[in-house]
């Protein structure tokens, strides 16, 4: 039965993501194990988006979702429409708990309970510690190209400080995902490079993302979960339909490295 009411939670995220599959099967797994997942991208590539569905999937399954997402204009005009919409409809939908800090992972927290950060890339140094107590890392990147770092860069140093940690707490590997947010057209020397970049600094590839019409929903404060849970208020379209056949493409990955 648990495995079943997972498979529904996923299934339910998958309807609006953008082409996240493996993500979100990798967040599901940090779930399972009462750990934090951690979202990092550029600005307006989707993780925000990626968040708040998978807290609205969660909500279904009766999970309480802690998000922290500091500065995040795109979370409170979420919150702001959605508290319309229960004004409007007189349907209490659920809201997530903003958070202003992260507990530490020694701290107490039920077995239903998840936190989901979001952190800006520009201030990735400043939440450093957060990278170290996830347990799971997503990385969205436009191109390719973004991914040849270099030992000294900034976000390295930090990755290799959350691994550091992650090895201190006996966990054997720090979850590190890498997508790429579009489908692009691939030449074998750019295939070669993203294979020595993964050999180079230990991520695994998640498949690209795709666009997804139904990617917007949470500027008007819903998601795809709310869209099949309250259906007398949403009605889904086919672009649904492909999103969330993405996400089940997802959610194999996820439980092949579970």
């Amino acid at each position: 039965m648990a495995a079943e009411r997972i498979q529904q939670a996923i299934a339910e995220i998958e309807k609006v993501i953008l082409g996240k599959h493996e993500q979100v099967r990798e967040i599901m797994t940090a779930f399972l194990a009462g750990g934090h997942v951690l979202l990092e991208d550029i600005p307006g590539v989707g993780k925000t988006t990626l968040a708040l569905n998978l807290a609205a999937a969660l909500w279904s399954d009766a999970y309480k979702v802690k998000l922290f997402v500091p500065h995040n204009e795109t979370v409170c005009q979420f919150l702001e429409q959605r508290q319309n919409i229960c004004r409007q409809t007189g349907v209490e939908l659920p809201m997530p708990e903003i958070i202003e800090e992260i507990p530490n992972s020694e701290g107490k927290c039920s077995e239903k309970t998840v936190i989901i950060a979001d952190i800006p890339t520009a201030e990735n140094e400043q939440y450093a510690e957060i990278f170290c107590r996830a347990h799971t890392l997503i990385t969205v990147a436009a191109s390719i190209e973004e991914l040849q770092w270099q030992l000294t860069d900034p976000y390295i140093s930090v990755i290799w400080e959350a691994k550091k940690n992650t090895a201190a707490r006996g966990v054997k590997y720090l979850n590190w995902i890498v997508v790429l947010n579009q489908v692009t057209p691939t030449t074998p020397e750019s295939q070669t490079a993203l294979q020595n970049a993964v050999k180079r600094f230990g991520f695994r590839v998640a498949e690209p993302l795709q666009y997804r019409a139904a990617f917007r929903y949470v500027e008007n404060g819903y998601c795809a979960a709310d869209m099949a849970n309250f259906r007398k208020l949403f009605k889904m379209s086919m672009p649904d339909v492909y999103a969330r056949r993405e996400i089940l493409t997802l959610t194999d990955f996820l439980w092949q490295q579970a």
